[in-house]
């Protein structure tokens, strides 16, 4: 399998079919967080991500968010996350493998049974798949983003 490509896409995580991810044995989901679940930099995300979290989460899910951003500068936004009852792994130093392997040990999944969202492939998609996780890669929110995540995003156009 080709590390960089996505076993799924979607339009954006509320396009997402969470009923065949669950029947497919995924139980555990890691969303990406700026350009994913919210803008880049932003406060948390939106009431809309708010209730598809809670969605997602009494339909079984277990849920984590899995960041390379400097969130303890944005502490509303972690305890947005906390409020909901979802952990926050960060710096996750993404596509690396130990944030992921934390995720892991946190929500107490498998490989096999966890999904990474995320807009990067060479972040989220790289990683996960990495790890042998399920990985979708949504389109971002925002051109709004750092200039090490516009470079990315060269290199990502190159890729495909």
């Amino acid at each position: 399998m080709n590390p960089f490509r996505p076993r799924a896409r979607a339009r954006s995580v509320h396009e997402l079919d969470y009923a065949a991810l669950w029947e497919r044995g995924i139980r555990a989901l890691l969303f990406d967080l700026d350009n994913t679940l919210g803008l880049w930099r932003a406060g948390p995300p939106d009431v809309r991500t708010a209730e598809l979290l809670r969605r997602l989460s009494a339909a079984g899910f277990k849920l984590a968010v899995i960041s390379n951003g400097r969130l303890s500068q944005r502490p509303e936004v972690l305890d947005f996350f906390r409020e909901l009852g979802i952990p926050v792994i960060w710096p996750a130093r993404k596509p690396l493998p130990a944030g992921f392997r934390r995720a892991l040990k946190v929500l107490e999944t498998g490989p096999h049974e966890t999904a990474v969202i995320g807009d990067q492939i060479l972040t989220d998609v790289l990683g996960g798949n990495l790890m042998g996780l399920y990985t979708i890669l949504v389109p971002p929110l925002s051109p709004n983003e750092s200039r090490f995540t516009k470079f990315n995003r060269f290199l990502e156009r190159w890729l495909r």
